[in-house]
């Protein structure tokens, strides 16, 4: 699990570059920040499945996770204000 968390966090700074810095000192201090950067790349990862599904349903799923990813991407922003 600490991989992912790894991943999300990584992903999190390449969309968030000018909050790099934070992001590194907030993920070693804050386990739920760091339960949320795995969260993050969960959706993400399931969003990217889903997004290869030629169904109507694969289509619903992959914006359901993409609108999952953003509400983490909320909740991580409000954890590093």
């Amino acid at each position: 699990m600490e991989q992912a968390q790894k991943r999300g966090l990584a992903r999190l700074m390449l969309r968030w570059p000018d909050r790099r810095a934070v992001l590194r000192e907030k993920y070693g201090q804050d386990i739920r920040l760091a339960e949320l950067c795995e969260a993050y790349e969960a959706a993400w990862e399931a969003a990217a499945y889903w997004a290869k599904s030629p169904s109507v349903v694969g289509r619903e799923r992959a914006e359901e996770y993409n609108a999952l990813a953003s509400a983490t991407e909320q909740d991580i922003l409000e954890r590093i204000s």
